[in-house]
């Protein structure tokens, strides 16, 4: 649903952008701004300028029924989010990057200004391998994703340990949402009981919390040649390093699975972007090992693909595959992480 400031007061939305976000990327006068919406799943919009060449990604937070107050606070957080980012952790330089803020307006909808990131998104890139052959550039892709992250995770760790406590409630939050849908009790019970030794599990395994993308898709990513841009900072929050990684690897399992029918096309892929986060992570001296990395995955991957069952418009069937998967992770990487850790 498209936003109802948004589509009856353009005209404010154009004085806005023309006074306090152009001035910012080029001097005045400014011509017409066409429009064009980016998601038919978001109300994320390009605004674009063509006699000063400015190209602004606008993003309201006011949809549905979002209350105003609300949506804002939303907006602050990602506007913020971004700024601290890229202020306090260095994520704005040429390489690896996160969008820079340039406004919010809290009457144009809560909309949130943002520069355009140049590229395409990794999911472009996924396509490509799987419909095109193309996977030496998907493997391209996924070790600057993977340097992005570990520059990410590296600028922020802190001297606090990780909480399992996220992981176990997130967990609750997927199973309760899921169970109101197409997961029956007897599937619930099952990934409940895989799930719950987890949780000691992850206490031996212990690292120091990061700050996390914590919305890591194929869609949240953009590459223009060896530079990456992430954008949808507003989940971001201090988390364990693996809740980047193994959304993301759950995110590729997902790519490939529904595009090729096959739920193991994607492990070399998955295996090759863990291994370059670690090489990178090593050589800027980080202090986990590869098993210290991949030991914490299954867990993290179970929750990502939980959360992409919840969505209803893929067919049932595949739903259920999806949690399937995340059982398997949970069964099979506790059993594995036990053994390597006896080893």
């Amino acid at each position: 649903m498209f936003p109802a400031t948004a589509l009856q007061d353009k005209p404010s939305i154009f004085e806005y952008l023309k006074s306090e976000v152009f001035p910012e990327l080029a001097p005045p006068p400014y011509g017409d701004i066409k429009i064009r919406r980016l998601s038919w799943l978001k109300p994320v919009f390009l605004f674009m300028e063509r006699s000063r060449h400015i190209d602004v990604v606008g993003k309201s937070f006011q949809h549905y029924s979002t209350p105003l107050e609300e949506a804002w606070g939303h907006a602050e957080k990602e506007y913020l989010n971004l700024t601290v980012l890229r202020d306090e952790f260095g994520m704005n330089d040429d390489s690896y990057q996160v969008v820079a803020p340039l406004g919010k307006n809290k009457q144009l909808s809560a909309m949130l200004v943002m520069e355009k990131a140049p590229g395409r998104l990794l999911d472009y890139f996924i396509a490509a391998a799987v419909y095109e052959r193309r996977y030496d550039t998907l493997y391209d892709k996924l070790s600057h994703l993977a340097r992005f992250f570990s520059k990410l995770h590296g600028n922020s760790q802190s001297d606090r340990p990780v909480s399992i406590d996220a992981a176990s409630q997130y967990m609750n939050k997927m199973l309760d949402s899921l169970t109101r849908g197409p997961l029956g009790d007897f599937q619930r019970d099952a990934i409940e009981h895989y799930s719950s030794p987890w949780w000691d599990r992850l206490g031996t395994l212990a690292d120091r919390q990061v700050i996390v993308h914590g919305d890591a898709t194929p869609t949240n990513f953009l590459f223009h040649h060896s530079k990456v841009s992430g954008i949808d900072l507003e989940r971001m929050k201090w988390s364990d390093r693996c809740w980047d990684l193994g959304f993301m690897a759950a995110e590729l399992k997902h790519h490939f699975t529904w595009r090729t029918g096959n739920n193991w096309a994607a492990e070399p892929f998955i295996g090759h972007f863990l291994w370059e986060y670690y090489i990178d992570h090593r050589n800027h001296g980080g202090g986990q090992s590869f098993c210290d990395i991949t030991n914490r995955i299954p867990v993290y991957m179970a929750l990502g693909l939980l959360r992409i069952a919840r969505n209803d418009w893929l067919d049932l069937p595949y739903r259920r595959n999806l949690m399937r998967e995340a059982k398997r992770c949970l069964k099979y990487g506790l059993s594995s992480s036990t053994t390597t850790a006896r080893s």
